[in-house]
């Protein structure tokens, strides 16, 4: 009896999972669109397309449909715009009562 394992090559995964998000990834190039979610703040991701430009993006669930949505927070600047600008402001919003945070996000 011969042992086999298989292994599955997480490159081929379409988006790269959740890790704790730095400025310095969301300045990085990337060959396709690429979305990095924060393990950190749940809900946090950024999207980055190949022409440099990483958009901060916060994905929730609305509680009057209970469909998911998500809202633009910003694009990625290091000079006005950071991921710990956009983690506090995923904060903010998740303090927020659930109907309060869908108008506040319209």
């Amino acid at each position: 009896m011969s042992d086999t394992t298989t292994t599955v090559d997480r490159a081929k995964r379409g988006r790269s999972g959740s890790v704790i998000l730095t400025d310095r990834r969301c300045g990085k190039r990337v060959a396709n669109r690429t979305k990095i979610y924060d393990r950190r703040c749940p809900g946090l991701y950024v999207s980055i397309i190949p022409a440099g430009v990483a958009t901060l993006s916060f994905k929730f669930t609305d509680p009057g449909t209970g469909k998911q949505r998500s809202t633009t927070l910003g694009i990625f600047n290091p000079e006005t715009f950071t991921v710990e600008h956009a983690r506090s402001r995923v904060y903010a919003l998740k303090a927020l009562d659930p109907a309060a945070l869908v108008n506040q996000l319209r």
